[in-house]
């Protein structure tokens, strides 16, 4: 049957956003890209790993920036956000070149290797205080109380904000996330603008004050940072240092609490494993990369296409929607060999797509990875016997599923103390 006469697969419903795997084996067989049902707009599923490679190489013809209008695109929303905020800002993940170039190397020099060393102790030492925290009780609802906490700390010491301020961070960078992946009403979309618009007001008065009190913290970085151009640097715009704070914000929130939680859940799966870990501390990062590329916390990116094309045996036409499925392509059998197993010790174990691949592969990968080594390395050294808790088995746990980030709802554990 040819790609274009077969019945489009769906996606976009409930139980496949959250358990996705099970639709990425059924739809695999029908070859490295499927059309799939959108009412909306022309849009295909790419779930082969080389395949999604070979479009991320070509931002010529597969765009990121959205073709078409977004998804929850109310005008009132949009009207509420430039009369009470300060729109929506220019951001990196929906930049081509070479805009998005410009914008990369901003981000390079801000999140630059030694700023990611220097986090370090402060990572570790935000997790051994949130650990403190819960280790007396010997239970946890490990997304709120350790996740979540400990990746929105990690966003106020990179921006140099008061902790106190963490638990709006958190009502705000929800709101982000929530209009960019689920269907909301008219009234949820402006209730999601005016959390918008209360951040943008935080971070411009935060760079204000960056300008005339500079501080050493990547927030300082930004308000200073300038694009080079053939004539001299020039200053980036406030809606483009905004949309970089928040990029930052959303990111390091969002997937971050859900790698932390996933990373636990394998532990609480595979006891031998957190054994063997516990026995040789240099096997913690090949534990973090392989959780990474077994259940990914971004399963999709979006690319539109730029003119019409065939591509791989598909007619697509000028503005179709090419959704790139990293959750699928760190499961496809040619680039792992036994995908579905959860396996430490995997040849080319950072070769996953979790961060993405190409010029939009994740800016901030670095610090991520430090935040699971070092959260892994102390949850192991001072918590064992880790299990769920009582009365729960592995199927009573949900996940929550958007359009691009996958995780889990909730994770309560429980544990045994180590001696110290």
């Amino acid at each position: 049957m040819h790609p274009e006469a077969q019945e489009g697969f769906v996606f976009f419903e409930e139980h496949t956003l959250t358990n996705p795997y099970d639709f990425y084996d059924c739809v695999r067989q029908s070859g490295p890209i499927v059309r799939i049902e959108n009412p909306h707009r022309e849009t295909y599923m790419v779930l082969d790993f080389d395949v999604i490679r070979e479009i991320t190489k070509q931002p010529e013809l597969f765009s990121s920036r959205p073709a078409g209008r977004n998804l929850n695109f109310y005008p009132k929303a949009v009207a509420y956000l430039k009369e009470h905020g300060y729109g929506f800002s220019p951001q990196i993940i929906t930049a081509d070149p070479p805009l998005h170039t410009v914008y990369r190397n901003v981000f390079a020099r801000v999140l630059r290797e030694k700023r990611a060393h220097q986090l370090r102790p402060r990572i570790v030492e935000i997790a051994a205080e949130l650990i403190d925290n819960i280790v007396d009780e010997k239970e946890c609802e490990f997304v709120m109380d350790y996740a979540w906490r400990l990746a929105i700390l990690v966003i106020a010491e990179m921006l140099g904000v008061d902790r106190n301020d963490i638990a709006q961070f958190r009502r705000w960078a929800n709101a982000w996330v929530l209009q960019l992946e689920q269907p909301l009403s008219e009234d949820e979309m402006l209730e999601c603008m005016k959390n918008i618009a209360e951040l943008q007001h935080y971070l411009v008065a935060a760079l204000k004050d960056r300008v005339a009190n500079p501080r050493d913290d990547i927030l300082t970085d930004f308000a200073a940072a300038t694009i080079d151009q053939e004539n001299g640097d020039e200053p980036l715009s406030l809606r483009e240092v905004l949309g970089m704070c928040e990029a930052l914000i959303i990111a390091g929130n969002d997937t971050a609490v859900s790698a932390l939680s996933l990373g636990m859940l394998r532990l609480i799966e595979r006891p031998k494993i957190a054994e063997r870990i516990r026995g040789d501390r240099k096997l913690i990062a090949n534990f973090a990369e392989e959780s990474l590329r077994y259940e990914s916390a971004v399963q999709n990116n979006f690319r539109s296409v730029a003119e019409d094309i065939e591509f791989h045996g598909h007619k697509m036409s000028k503005g179709a929607q090419i959704l790139l499925c990293w959750g699928a392509a760190n499961r496809d059998p040619v680039a792992f060999e036994n995908a579905d197993q959860f396996d430490i010790d995997r040849a080319g174990i950072r070769k996953h797509q979790s961060f993405g691949y190409g010029i939009h592969a994740c800016a901030g990968a670095v610090i991520a990875r430090q935040e699971l080594t070092e959260s892994y390395c102390l949850l192991l050294e001072r918590l064992h016997n880790i299990r769920l808790a009582d009365g729960l088995s592995l199927a009573d746990l949900k996940r929550r599923g958007g359009a691009v980030t996958h995780g889990l709802e909730r994770l309560p554990i429980q544990f045994d103390v180590a001696r110290r």
